[in-house]
């Protein structure tokens, strides 16, 4: 059962959806901050989309 165990965890840490939504979220930030609105505008979708399919 050790086994079982450790897959159980590593597909939760690869299914965690922290580190895809920080790094949407900083590339929103960045984008914004160098004045790349359509860049800003696609990873602010990608933030929506991401949320709306049940991912979070």
């Amino acid at each position: 059962m050790p086994q079982l165990e450790a897959a159980g965890r590593l597909r939760r840490g690869l299914t965690e959806p922290l580190l895809p939504v920080a790094a949407l979220a900083l590339l929103a930030a960045a984008a914004g901050a160098l004045d790349a609105a359509v860049l800003c505008w696609a990873s602010i979708g990608a933030l929506a989309g991401f949320s709306l399919s049940g991912s979070v």
